[in-house]
């Protein structure tokens, strides 16, 4: 059991890119798809796009994306179409744009609003679906129980089945092809340059988009930063940043929990101490659960595994709080639910699949086997998510050949973009967002001093104003910028 699971980043060819001299073709270029939009529920327009499974074939085989649209709140002064994407890998705009609160759509009251579920994805067909389920109690690999040669051949058996049954797309969801889904959607509802905003994993994709693409986004908002170039061709260096930034982020609630005191209620004065029990008792004395929908036992791991997925909000915490207490006094519900909770946004197997294709993992099972006994000895808590698990990725059986394998820039003649990083963030820590913006170069960094993943959801006045002003009309916030959070998690 993994996160990676759970969740859940050479110069491209230019005949497969869209280039404008590919786009001059019309025998090379892929045709445009027709959206017949139609009402949905709730006041929402839905269609479907009818893409190329592979771009060296753009004549071919098609596959089916699902989109929705909320029009414009402003119509007279109607700028275009804004693009979304929610991070994952895997996560469904569609679901995003639906689910998002009536005031966004008056804040960017002058776009058309239209998510996308990436190929493979939620809605879209075919979605990939590697009938990978592990209803075990979750134990996370460590140096002293490491079977190599069980994880390897597990490892395999995982990929060949996922193959089999998703063989038609999975050599086919790098996201450099969804950047090339995004271009088309672009020129299908008429825009001339793409406006977008991307969270997490979003970053990925429009930072991919500015690459391959050059100079055809109007706009880009890319919230909460990854470091792509690091995502791409060093994930082993990317996940330890990650590894390193969950350990400090659950330091941090340890802290506010003690200083909250009853109103966190765990641990009293030594909330670390406290969970440091709890996690060592129930890894050798697991928690029994007598629920039929939850038959396993709760571990320590799976403990570690919920508070991991409560780093992501400061408005979790108490609920984390809450679950820690009730399982140290022997109850498992509120944990179960917990967890339940604190990942049902989260992506399994279409986001792995993303990743096994996009990144560079080195091929060699040693590497791996070593990086999970030094992650062991570095991450007390957070180990899990990078060394044994890649094992997986290093035997994926399928590449993606039209993958990104370029360099990541934004050119000085194309619009600047707008870069967002949060101080305290577990999942892509600040300096990812600084790295970024370096790579990009013609890109300007917008700080938020807070404690969680993504700005958005803060719903934080000089966030959200700064996001308005540079969507609207190209207005970046000044050089150094600072937005400050002063909500309090208890």
């Amino acid at each position: 059991m993994s996160l990676r699971r759970l969740v859940v980043p050479v110069i491209v060819a230019l005949t497969f890119s869209l280039t404008t001299a590919a786009a001059a073709s019309s025998a090379s270029a892929p045709p445009v798809p027709k959206l017949g939009w139609t009402a949905c529920e709730g006041g929402f327009e839905c269609a479907t796009a009818k893409v190329p499974l592979d771009y060296r074939k753009p004549h071919g085989t098609k596959i089916e994306l699902a989109l929705i649209r909320r029009q414009a709140v402003d119509q007279e002064h109607r700028i275009g179409t804004l693009f979304l994407n929610p991070g994952g890998p895997g996560g469904s705009g569609v679901d995003f744009v639906r689910t998002a609160p009536p005031p966004a759509f008056q804040l960017l009251s002058r776009f058309d609003w239209v998510g996308f579920d990436p190929r493979g994805v939620g809605a879209s067909r075919p979605a990939i679906d590697c009938h990978d389920e592990d209803t075990g109690p979750i134990v996370f690999t460590r140096p002293e129980t490491a079977n190599v040669p069980t994880l390897v051949a597990e490892a395999r058996q995982r990929g060949e089945k996922c193959l089999r049954n998703n063989k038609l797309l999975l050599p086919h969801v790098s996201t450099a092809n969804v950047a090339r889904d995004l271009d088309l959607l672009r020129v299908a509802v008429g825009d001339q340059n793409l406006t977008y905003v991307g969270q997490s994993y979003g970053t990925v994709l429009g930072a991919t988009y500015a690459s391959m693409f050059p100079g055809r986004a109007r706009a880009m908002f890319l919230d909460s930063a990854i470091d792509v170039q690091a995502y791409y061709d060093r994930p082993a260096d990317y996940q330890q940043q990650q590894g390193a930034s969950f350990e400090e982020l659950l330091d941090r609630f340890f802290t506010a929990c003690a200083a909250a005191g009853p109103k966190c209620g765990f641990g009293g004065a030594d909330p670390e101490a406290a969970f440091d029990a709890l996690t060592a008792k129930l890894d050798k004395n697991p928690l029994p659960t007598n629920d039929p929908e939850h038959p396993a036992p709760v571990t320590g791991d799976e403990v570690r595994l919920a508070a991991s997925g409560a780093l992501y909000s400061q408005r979790d915490w108490p609920g984390l709080a809450k679950a820690l207490v009730a399982a140290d006094a022997g109850d498992p519900a509120p944990m179960i639910a917990f967890r339940s909770d604190a990942f049902q946004s989260l992506t399994g197997d279409s986001g792995s699949a993303v990743l096994n294709v996009d990144q560079q993992t080195s091929r060699r099972i040693s590497d791996h086997v070593e990086r999970g006994k030094q992650n062991y000895a570095m991450f007390r808590n957070f180990w899990w998510a990078m060394g044994y698990d890649d094992i997986g990725p290093a035997l994926w059986p399928v590449e993606d050949k039209n993958a990104f394998r370029g360099k990541i820039r934004n050119p000085k003649s194309a619009a600047p973009i707008l870069v967002t990083g949060v101080t305290y963030d577990p999942a892509t820590p600040y300096r990812m967002a600084e790295q970024l913006t370096a790579d990009l170069g013609n890109a300007r960094l917008l700080t938020f001093r807070s404690t969680g993943h993504t700005t958005l959801g803060a719903f934080n006045p000089c966030m959200l104003g700064a996001m308005a002003a540079y969507l609207n009309d190209g207005t970046l916030p000044a050089k150094g910028t600072v937005c400050v959070d002063s909500r309090k998690p208890f």
